[in-house]
């Protein structure tokens, strides 16, 4: 295997890595989503301070996600 094709299958894993930050990201943001949607519709029983807080751990975390799968995209291009 030559160097270049360690290159390309080096930068295959870092985009399918980075495409997944990014997707996980997003699915952590509907969650929390889901979280602030189903307090006001009753559908879950929980204290406000728990869902506002439990919604902005998986906003923050969302939002890291998607900044490390941007960076990482970046990165391997």
């Amino acid at each position: 295997m030559s160097a270049e094709d360690n290159r390309k299958a080096n930068n295959t894993g870092t985009n399918f890595r980075a495409i997944l930050d990014f997707v996980m990201g997003t699915v952590y943001l509907g969650l929390a989503g889901f979280v602030i949607y189903s307090r006001h519709f009753g559908t879950i029983e929980l204290s406000t301070g728990l869902v506002y807080g439990m919604a902005g751990l998986l906003i923050v975390y969302g939002g890291f996600r998607i900044y490390l799968g941007i960076g990482r995209y970046k990165n391997g291009m």
